[in-house]
Formats: C-alpha cells, sequence, structure tokens
C-alpha cells in the first residue's frame, strides 16, 4: 500500500495526499435539490417529490458513482429562515467563511427561499463572546447555526440550549464533539496535522536541514481549541518518531502582533532551531518574517496552514515550504446549505442526504491541500474551477 509520504510526495491529486484512507467523500449537488422544493417555498402546502443525486468519489482509482434516488416530503408552509454562523476571529481566512456562507445564501433566495444569513466574529478569539452571540441568536429564533467553537467545552451548555429551542446546530472548523452538535462540517484537523508534519520531513530532506534530534517550534492561536489541539497532535505523531524534538507550543491567542513577538524570540532562545510549524493561518506569516528578520532564510524549514494572500507571498518568495491549505469556503457554504435543507426536510433526513452513514458518522471532510512552490499554479487553477475566491496569483 502506498503509504501517506509517497503520496504526498508522488503530488497525486493532494485530496486524497490528506484524506483518511479508503474514506469516501460526498458531494451533494444542491441545485438539483432546490429545484427539486423549489415550489415549496413558492406557497405550496406541500414539497414535490425532489430527484437527489449524490457523485461518490472514492481515493481509489475507481471511477466515481452517481446515485439518483427520490425523496417525497410532506410540509407546512415555512416562515423566512434566519441562519448565524458564528467564527473565531477577524481574519482573511473566516472572511473567506463569510463568502462562502453569502454566497450559499444568495443561491437560495435566487431559487425562491427566504433565506437571511448572519455572519459574526469577534476581532480576536473570545470564548465569552461567542457564547453571548450564540445565547443572541437562540433569544432571536434563528433557524440554524453553525458554529466554531474556540472553547469545545465551554460551548456544549449553549449548544444544549439551541438544541432545546428546537434549533439546529453544527459546528464548523473546530469541532466539539462532546457536545451534542448535529454533525461537524470541516478539516480533519489530525489528519491534516499529520500531512503537515510529512511536508515538515519532505522539507527537511530537500533543504539539507534533516538531523536526528533536530529543534523544531510550534506557534498557535489557542491551547483549547479542538482544531488546534489535533493538528500538533497529528504534527508531532509524524516528526517525532522520525526523531525530531517540538519545542512546547507557544500560544497567541490570535493575535497576529503577539505572534510575530512569540515567533522570533523563539527563535531568539534556540539557535539550532532547524523548523517551525505555523498552526493557524497567521501563524506561518509570523514564522516567515521572524525568519527573514533573522537572517534566517533557507536555514529553517517552515510548514503553514491556509492559502491566504499573506500565507502564499512567502511560499513564493521560498521562505516557507508549505502550506495545509483548508478549504474553509465550503464549510460556510454548505454549513447553511445544510442548516436550510434541516428545516425543509428534518433534521435527520438532511443529514443523511448530506453526511455518509449517518448517524453512525457525523462528520462532513471538507479536505485540504497541501500546496508547495511546486504545485502552486496547479493549486491556483484547482481553487479557480471550485468556483472560491482568491486574492492572489501563483
Amino acid at each position: 500500500m502506498v503509504g501517506e509520504r509517497d503520496l504526498l510526495r508522488k503530488k497525486i491529486s493532494r485530496r486524497k495526499a490528506i484524506t483518511t484512507a479508503g474514506k469516501i467523500a460526498i458531494s451533494a449537488v444542491v441545485a438539483g435539490v432546490v429545484a427539486g422544493v423549489g415550489g415549496y417555498y413558492a406557497g405550496t402546502s406541500a414539497a414535490p417529490a425532489a430527484t437527489v443525486t449524490k457523485t461518490v468519489v472514492s481515493t481509489t482509482t475507481a471511477p466515481p458513482r452517481t446515485i439518483t434516488k427520490t425523496v417525497t416530503k410532506s410540509v407546512a408552509k415555512p416562515l423566512s429562515l434566519k441562519i448565524g454562523v458564528i467564527g473565531k476571529s477577524v481574519h482573511p481566512y473566516w472572511s473567506v467563511v463569510d463568502i462562502g456562507s453569502k454566497r450559499a445564501g444568495e443561491e437560495l433566495k435566487k431559487a425562491g427561499l427566504d433565506v437571511t444569513v448572519t455572519f459574526w466574529v469577534p476581532h480576536k478569539e473570545d470564548v465569552p463572546a461567542q457564547l453571548k452571540t450564540m445565547d443572541t441568536f437562540i433569544a432571536e429564533g434563528y433557524n440554524g447555526i453553525a458554529v466554531a467553537p474556540s472553547d469545545p467545552d465551554a460551548i456544549i451548555p449553549v449548544i444544549k440550549k439551541a438544541l432545546e429551542a428546537k434549533i439546529p446546530v453544527i459546528t464548523i472548523d473546530t469541532d466539539s464533539p462532546k457536545s451534542e452538535r448535529l454533525a461537524y462540517l470541516g478539516t480533519d484537523n489530525y489528519q491534516a496535522g499529520r500531512a503537515a508534519g510529512h511536508a515538515m520531513l519532505e522539507a527537511l530532506e530537500k533543504m539539507g536541514l534533516a538531523k536526528k534530534g533536530g529543534k523544531i517550534g510550534i506557534a498557535t492561536g489557542s491551547l483549547t481549541a479542538r482544531n488546534s489541539l489535533e493538528r500538533i497532535r497529528g504534527f508531532k505523531d509524524v516528526v517525532e518518531p522520525a526523531g525530531y524534538v517540538c519545542l512546547e507550543p507557544v500560544c497567541d491567542y490570535e493575535d497576529a502582533a503577539k505572534a510575530l513577538e512569540l515567533a522570533a524570540s523563539t527563535l531568539a532562545a534556540n539557535p539550532d532551531m532547524i523548523g517551525a510549524f505555523g498552526v493557524y493561518a497567521y501563524n506561518g506569516p509570523a514564522w516567515a518574517r521572524a525568519v527573514k528578520e533573522a537572517g534566517k532564510v533557507g536555514k529553517i524549514a517552515i510548514v503553514e496552514f491556509d492559502a491566504t494572500k499573506e500565507n502564499i507571498e512567502p511560499i513564493k518568495e521560498g521562505i516557507i515550504y508549505a502550506t495545509v491549505a483548508q478549504r474553509q469556503y465550503f464549510m460556510g457554504y454548505y454549513g447553511v446549505k445544510l442548516l436550510t435543507l434541516m428545516n425543509q426536510w428534518g433534521w435527520d433526513t438532511a443529514l443523511k442526504f448530506y453526511i455518509p452513514r449517518y448517524p453512525a458518522n457525523k462528520i462532513y471532510d471538507t479536505g485540504v491541500d497541501v500546496v508547495t512552490k511546486e504545485n502552486l499554479k496547479e493549486y491556483y487553477e484547482e481553487v479557480k474551477a471550485r468556483g472560491e475566491p482568491v486574492d492572489w496569483t501563483p
């Protein structure tokens, strides 16, 4: 069987390289669903039969399978729907989630659905502010909430409160598996962390820095958020068995200025560092600037997360070796469409349509792409083809 590292080295569609072996990804053709239920939102008392199409794509070489079925659902005339999306901080990463959410809302409106989407983020990571906003959405009678919890445990009671108020809640970007959330749409962060680890090993070898006992710094924006913890765990599970030493993670609490300060101080305190891992979107650029200012470009391998303009530019300059690019656009886009469909068809029916093996599985892996200078143009073309907004050029 081909290993994870071989997949990365061969650059087989990066989408295959970082998903769990054998996992099946489901791509829902929501436009067909909307067309099928359009009469319902036009004012009829019951939805007509909807033709549902799923394209099932395996990570093997087998061709995709297309499954078509008809679902008939009798429902009452709807009220206007309000969908809330809660992110974690003001950052270009979350701006992409916002764009995905709004585009879904726009498409639903064009199809005749009365859906209003509200996107909210705090200025920087702020657990109490997230909880307060959740409470506000509940009090205002929102019909669905997608939230990226900064603290997966603190949010448990508020999710329970929403569900008791008959408001469906899903998590995006960051999961809260101990809560009663109905589903998680986002990155499999442990596997993504492993992909980052393999990219680091490759970078160290190609840059001539590989050596047993070499130190690798880790910078993150949270020591409680599940996405951060899982990425770090996955990364360590690859690089530590290979003989490298991971320094204790430094945390900036989603403060970009603090991230730069911590990156610089970590480099100063560890002059023998050979690698740096950026867990959140701004951590990679912070490492890149600190390395450049310290005159250590080419002497420290950097692997980061996400693909905003500030992530891509250091790759083009040769300062950062690779980034693990999430597909956050689809977290917002599919999150809004799923919550809308849950109001239309009922929670279980919609969830079973979207998520394979639901309810045994409640995770919709949106996937990631491993991007280097070598495949940057190919990645750019793929992103444009998916319809995602791009503010950079290869």
